[in-house]
Parts: structure tokens; sequence; C-alpha cells
């Protein structure tokens, strides 16, 4: 895996609470870790938002509702 070296700025207290529990040598694959699990989160919210959009849009589709009413009756038969 390709790596890049970075400059950050910090706050003074993040910093010396970061380098006083993290060893040495474990600084960077702790960022690089908490990095990846934060932009997952990031990803999927953005991904949630869009299908909440595309579901309110299909809520909102007259012939798609019809449609799916038709296939109601389904829901309310017996399946024994």
């Amino acid at each position: 895996m390709e790596q890049v070296r970075v400059n950050l700025t910090l706050e003074k207290e993040v910093w010396k609470a970061f380098d006083t529990l993290v060893p040495q040598r474990k600084k960077s694959k702790m960022i690089n870790e908490l990095l990846k699990k934060e932009i997952e989160k990031i990803k999927r919210r953005k991904e949630e938002k869009a299908l909440a959009s595309a579901f309110e849009e299909a809520a909102k589709d007259r012939e798609r509702l019809a449609v799916s009413d038709e296939w109601n009756f389904l829901d309310r038969e017996e399946w024994d």
C-alpha cells in the first residue's frame, strides 16, 4: 500500500494526550485507522442521505404507488 507523508495541525491538548497514550512506533498506524473509520462513517451518512432522498421521491411517485397498491393484497393473504 502506497503511503504519503503529511503535516497536520492539532490542538496542543489533543496532541499531548495522543503522544502520552500511543507508543511512538504506533502513531501513524493509529491515525490511519481512525481516519479510515471516520471516512467510512462519512460515506455511510452520505449514502443514507441519498437513499432517504430517493425514498422520499419514490413516495411522491403516484404511478409507483398505484402499482404497489395492486400488490398489497399479497400482504393480507395468509401464508400457511
